[in-house]
């Protein structure tokens, strides 16, 4: 019987540059191989919320037990500064 296909959420991530996302299927051993031995993790994606009027959501990523973690926070819309 054959193996069942799944798509694999794969991230490497260096703070201050753009997430590197990669959708990638889990029959695809070599270039698996290839993205981890690059720096590539498994990626823990979280739904982000929907702010309140005069809130915003703030990205943060990290990196625990080995993958790359996604979460979200609400906070105070920053107030823009006074126009001269």
């Amino acid at each position: 019987m054959a193996e069942k296909s799944k798509q694999l959420l794969l991230a490497k991530y260096v703070p201050g540059e753009p997430l590197d996302l990669r959708c990638v299927d889990s029959r695809a051993g070599a270039y698996l191989t290839e993205l981890r031995e690059s720096g590539f993790l498994d990626f823990v994606a979280s739904e982000q919320p929907t702010p309140e009027p005069g809130k915003v959501v703030v990205e943060t990523l990290e990196i625990v037990g080995g993958k790359v973690v996604q979460s979200w926070e609400i906070q105070d819309e920053p107030t823009p500064p006074e126009s001269i």
